[in-house]
């Protein structure tokens, strides 16, 4: 029998590549509460759909061939923290950088906490590298 910690880790990894590295809507529906607050997102700007917004129109054009290492994920409590890697072309403008048609990784280090098995609140640090 799985843990809520272990429960809580695989949500995560499925949300990482079934919604932002996949695209796949309804995954993101099934994880993602109503409720959810997004405390790294603008204010007024942080909800589920904000959320959504921002991987659909902005992270996936910016890194169309984007790709996922995930180095560490810790659980306790209603918690899960990642340490990850997307990688890819940098396509499209995103978080205040221009393009430059050269691969980029974008490193983030998250905490979601989750509630019956769903997104309910998030946090984030992100650094975006290029390559020369």
């Amino acid at each position: 029998m799985q843990t809520v910690q272990e429960k809580n880790k695989a949500v995560v990894r499925r949300f990482n590549e079934a919604f932002i590295i996949n695209g796949d809507l309804q995954a993101f529906k099934e994880i993602v509460a109503p409720d959810f607050i997004n405390h790294t997102g603008p204010v007024g700007n942080n909800d589920a759909a904000a959320t959504g917004d921002f991987i659909i129109k902005l992270l996936r054009p910016a890194f169309p061939d984007i790709q996922l290492e995930i180095f560490d994920m810790i659980a306790e409590d209603d918690k899960v923290v990642t340490h990850k890697a997307f990688t890819g072309t940098f396509s499209a403008p995103f978080m205040g950088q221009q393009p430059t048609g050269k691969k980029a990784t974008l490193r983030i280090i998250d905490i979601v906490q989750l509630k019956d098995e769903q997104y309910i609140a998030h946090w984030s640090i992100r650094e975006i590298t290029t390559t020369a």
